[in-house]
């Protein structure tokens, strides 16, 4: 069994800030949903800090661990994991508040897997958060994963990232997406996201 790490990192837009008057930024990371409490109306803007990026991709480049990604990449992900990832509209304004996309959302990521094996990989734990992963050399994940279970999930001690299986690896990367990039996870450095 295949499993990639998604990266978002482009030449793209930035987005540096939580939607206004949603959830506080670090429950994105506890993989529950949001809808429920989440703004009609929310914006999330280009950030004033890279003026000079203004592309909008399939997946926009976040500084937030989030991934905010095109109506184009929702179909194809909904499609294959239903029930492991939330989609949470989002309002594209650039650095002059033009709306620039109503076709991209936050897409919360709804499950966990533990995959990682912590023992054969080169990483380094955070101080503060001591179960959480903060530098990673080399990941190593665990032999004899199972298959089935999430699709599309966070890796256990490594919450900051996105993994996707074999099927949406495929799904995604033979479907012209722009701004996206992935890494096999077995042996990634931590790098390139």
């Amino acid at each position: 069994m295949s499993l990639w790490i998604l990266g978002d990192s482009n030449d793209g837009a930035v987005l540096d800030a939580y939607p206004r008057n949603g959830p506080e930024g670090w429950r994105y990371l506890e993989s529950h949903r949001l809808s429920p409490e989440f703004p009609t109306d929310a914006v999330m803007g280009f950030s004033p800090s890279f003026p000079d990026r203004r592309k909008v991709y399939d997946f926009v480049t976040s500084i937030l661990d989030i991934r905010i990604v095109s109506e184009r990449v929702r179909r194809i992900v909904l499609e294959l994991a239903p029930d492991d990832v939330e989609f949470l509209p989002v309002t594209l304004v650039d650095h002059q508040r033009e709306v620039i996309s109503r076709e991209h959302f936050i897409m919360n990521v709804l499950n966990w897997r533990e995959v990682i094996d912590l023992e054969r990989s080169d990483v380094r734990m955070g101080a503060i958060l001591k179960r959480e992963i903060d530098r990673v050399r080399k990941l190593v994940l665990k032999d004899n994963l199972e298959a089935g279970g999430p699709k599309v999930f966070r890796p256990m001690h490594l919450r900051v990232n996105t993994m996707i299986d074999e099927s949406v690896h495929a799904a995604l990367a033979g479907s012209d997406l722009t701004g996206c990039s992935f890494f096999p996870a077995n042996g990634w450095n931590g790098k390139g996201t």
